[in-house]
């Protein structure tokens, strides 16, 4: 919020207007005052000599104008020279230290062309002296802000368009991939991998510290965000650090999470992230681990033709899956603890947190609904088919 200009005296005094005469020369000596005093201004890319002096001679302007009474404050000068050193990268507080550096230097020559400490003008035009300088570094920091939000803005925007790139085919110009490589800080020879991330909830953003936490764990990261999936790429001179990245992803976000194989060539982004996506949607919902591309073949079968996948569910488990809602759960959960416990049924009981028999029970059931036995090996193996197709599918 900008804080209004000060009121200053209606008559103008003669001590402020006689400065307006001297105001190249005081800027002039501004200028070496700042660049003496503050280090960011010898920084090469930042401002010119020129564009400093005339930032310090529109603002001691427009200062000892409101100052002598010629107008009312004008903050534009202000306005464009925290535009100007936002854009620069000059700091916020080296902007401010000017303010103070010619609010003194207005001071001394006030002091020097007045009647000595008690002459009235000088007495008044202290208050209004500083109040004018508070007002214009308050506009010119509303100003520093302003932009500096834009610049963000304008770079996440800029960076998110270039990590997007990484991942479109350029193989008619495989320079393009390795620009990108190159312009965001990663190496273009070493070990990578294609993360897909299914979120858990749609449309929230990424831990803020997963990047850091990668970086920890060896790999440098980035990433690309939308609505209901992230996808990332993970690169390292270490396998070992790239294996350790991706078994830290399950740790630090929510949703399901595929990797591609790891590659070398950055020309193999595209088809890896085709195997990252495969690999995300082979995860079971709610498992808390990244599936690698290649690490489960038959989850990989079935999400890749889900309406055959959907078809043989509806043949093989139709009838469980026709039955009430709080039946059919009590069905499949106990044939998915008697898979995962390797055919146990007290280990399976254990984990429901029922009787051995109430599995039995169960099991028996499918049998009767279904005409496929647990026991038998070929109708097992239909039902542990099914039974994955139901969970990947979210049927």
């Amino acid at each position: 919020m900008s804080v209004p200009p000060p009121t200053v005296s209606a008559a103008p005094p003669r001590l402020a207007a006689g400065l307006l005469d001297t105001v190249e020369a005081m800027a002039g000596e501004l200028v070496d005052r700042i660049a003496g005093a503050d280090r960011s201004y010898a920084d090469p890319g930042l401002l010119t000599a020129e564009e400093l002096r005339q930032a310090c001679l529109d603002n001691l302007t427009a200062i000892i104008g409101a100052l002598a009474g010629a107008h009312p404050p004008r903050l534009q000068s202000a306005r464009e020279v925290g535009r100007l050193k936002a854009e620069r990268g000059v700091p916020i507080a080296a902007l401010l230290h000017a303010y103070r550096l010619g609010g003194r230097l207005i001071w001394e020559e006030l002091t020097a062309r007045s009647g000595g400490p008690g002459d009235p003008q000088l007495h008044d035009l202290a208050t209004e002296l500083w109040e004018l300088i508070d007002t214009y570094s308050d506009a010119a920091v509303e100003a520093y802000r302003e932009t500096e939000i834009m610049l963000a803005h304008a770079d996440a925007q800029t960076q998110s368009r270039l990590i997007r790139t990484l991942f479109d085919d350029h193989s008619d110009n495989p320079g393009r991939t390795l620009t990108a490589l190159r312009t965001l800080g990663l190496i273009e020879h070493g070990i990578f991998a294609v993360v897909s991330i299914e979120a858990a909830d749609p449309g929230a953003a990424l831990p803020g510290n997963l990047v850091s936490a990668l970086r920890d764990l060896g790999a440098k990261s980035v990433w690309d965000s939308q609505i209901d999936s992230h996808t990332g790429l993970l690169s390292s001179v270490s396998p070992s650090a790239v294996d350790r990245a991706a078994a830290g992803l399950a740790d630090l976000v929510a949703g399901r999470i595929g990797l591609s194989a790891v590659f070398t060539s950055p020309a193999a982004i595209p088809g890896a992230l085709t195997e990252a996506r495969l690999a995300a949607r082979s995860a079971r919902p709610g498992s808390h681990t990244a599936v690698r591309f290649g690490s489960e073949p038959v989850a990989h079968l079935l999400v890749t033709v889900p309406e055959a996948s959907r078809r043989a569910v509806a043949q093989i488990l139709g009838p469980v899956l026709r039955l009430p809602a709080p039946e059919r759960g009590d069905l499949i959960a106990a044939l998915d603890a008697w898979y995962r416990c390797h055919g146990s049924t007290a280990a399976a009981a254990e984990q429901l947190h029922c009787h051995r028999n109430t599995v039995r029970y169960r099991l028996r059931k499918i049998r009767d609904l279904t005409g496929r036995d647990t026991s038998e090996p070929v109708q097992s193996a239909e039902l542990h088919l099914a039974l994955q197709a139901v969970t990947l599918l979210e049927l």
